[in-house]
């Protein structure tokens, strides 16, 4: 909450005059400010005058040192300050809309369109600065600001490290927010762009689900988690979140800095080609059937009756009316798998749900393939796993061999038969995808 500056001694700092204070960490306050001579509100960042630790003075330093050299739309703009004895400050441009953070903690979490749009933000900065070879080591929620038309500057670069100069931190100690700290950074070794990556992956499955990825008891815990312990699956969390968006922020989330992406610009291309989803429409319950390859058609007694169908078509998924249910196509499995039981409540069994998704394993398209085999691992049908396991040996496309890896991986007992598949695919598949989704898909049976 903001506070009035609120004596007229300690409202000037010339050229600029303190109106109030918007901000606090713990690198000194921010003020929004006007520059005087030319009327122009700011932020003013300023370190209080009773600070005379070595490492903080030198992180505020470092800060205005690595700002002044960075222009990217992006990134908050600085326009210069002062380090003296007992003046230490610095201007940038004011950003009106808070944080990622306050937005979080508003809505709970965001949806997963408004992440991606974020997150291709984020990694336009984070490419930017990795250009320039500077880590900036602290990326989390709160240091990205929010401005009113929509645009997110990363901020506080106070932990940015710049290759060929000094460490600010002594040998082996580490600095960072330990709730989206990377290994290799908690275990104080050097930190690379994959580093930020790592801290990436941590925001966008917290804005996603509402929750970080690893939460210990303390401190100390939680560092332990981020070293040895696989985070859930975003979909446990948020069932409307496309399997490829829950893909990437599973590969940023890599304990090896060899297995995360190679590149802020690699992330946002694989977030661009997020963009599928699907539209269910329920109607009266008959016997289903696979007709084609991208719907699902309701067979009914009077064919002058209306079908119910699941067609592939661009829609936002926050959309709610009274008869349909808009999700992202990779969560697709999840609505309909509960929506088909729900349909089938009077039978004894699962079974044409069952054998509906078994024939939608063969359907053309994609999606469907990848969204019946999260259906047939969600079911526990047997059978239906060794189709899926036969899918991840043989399917033509990479995007299904990885849903159907994800999907033995998510099976629990019921997957372990598949075990020497998957182990077989992360060793030989010729995709990196289906490598990564095997390997999480054998740690996931092996830790359930």
């Amino acid at each position: 909450m903001a506070d009035a500056v609120k004596t007229e001694q300690s409202r000037w700092m010339w050229p600029f005059e303190l109106l109030e204070r918007i901000g606090e960490g713990g690198m000194g306050h921010v003020y929004r400010a006007r520059y005087v001579p030319r009327n122009l509100e700011v932020a003013v960042k300023m370190m209080p005058e009773d600070v005379s630790d070595g490492t903080t003075l030198a992180r505020f330093e470092r800060e205005m040192e690595v700002l002044k050299e960075l222009k990217h739309p992006n990134i908050v703009r600085t326009f210069g300050g002062v380090s003296e004895t007992k003046q230490r400050f610095y201007a940038m441009e004011l950003m009106p809309g808070g944080t990622i953070e306050d937005e979080l903690q508003k809505k709970g979490r965001l949806s997963w369109e408004l992440v991606i749009e974020y997150g291709l933000q984020m990694c336009a900065a984070l490419e930017y600065l990795h250009s320039k070879g500077v880590v900036h080591r602290d990326v989390k929620p709160s240091n990205f600001l929010k401005g009113n038309d929509g645009r997110i500057k990363l901020s506080d670069f106070g932990l940015a490290s710049i290759e060929a100069t000094r460490k600010i931190t002594a040998e082996g100690r580490t600095a960072g927010t330990f709730l989206y700290m990377a290994p290799e950074q908690i275990r104080g070794e050097t930190v690379v762009p994959q580093t930020d990556l790592y801290a990436l992956g941590c925001v966008l499955f917290e804005l996603l689900t509402g929750k970080p990825p690893l939460v210990g008891e303390t401190p100390a815990a939680t560092l332990h988690k981020h070293c040895k312990q696989t985070p859930a699956r975003v979909t446990e969390y948020a069932m409307d979140c496309p399997l490829s968006l829950e893909r990437i922020v599973a590969r940023l989330l890599e304990k090896s800095t060899d297995q995360r992406p190679r590149s802020a610009a690699e992330v946002a291309r694989e977030l661009r080609s997020v963009s599928q989803t699907v539209e269910v429409v329920p109607g009266r319950p008959r016997d289903l059937t696979l007709r084609g390859g991208n719907r699902l058609v309701e067979a009914r007694d009077d064919a002058t009756e209306s079908q119910t169908e699941v067609t592939i078509k661009a829609v936002p998924s926050e959309t709610h009316l009274p008869r349909r249910w808009i999700v992202g196509a990779a969560g697709v499995a999840a609505i309909l798998v509960g929506w088909i039981i729900a349909l089938y409540s009077s039978l004894s069994t699962g079974t044409k749900a069952v054998t509906l998704w078994r024939e939608a394993l063969e359907a053309p398209k994609s999606e469907v393939r990848s969204g019946a085999a999260e259906a047939l691992a969600q079911l526990q049908d047997e059978e239906g796993l060794k189709l899926v396991a036969e899918k991840l040996r043989t399917d033509p496309d990479l995007g299904v061999r990885a849903a159907c890896a994800t999907s033995l991986g998510q099976a629990g007992e019921a997957g372990r038969p598949h075990l020497p598949t998957l182990i077989r695919a992360r060793n030989e598949d010729e995709h990196q995808d289906v490598r990564i989704a095997a390997d999480q898909a054998i740690k996931r049976l092996q830790e359930d």
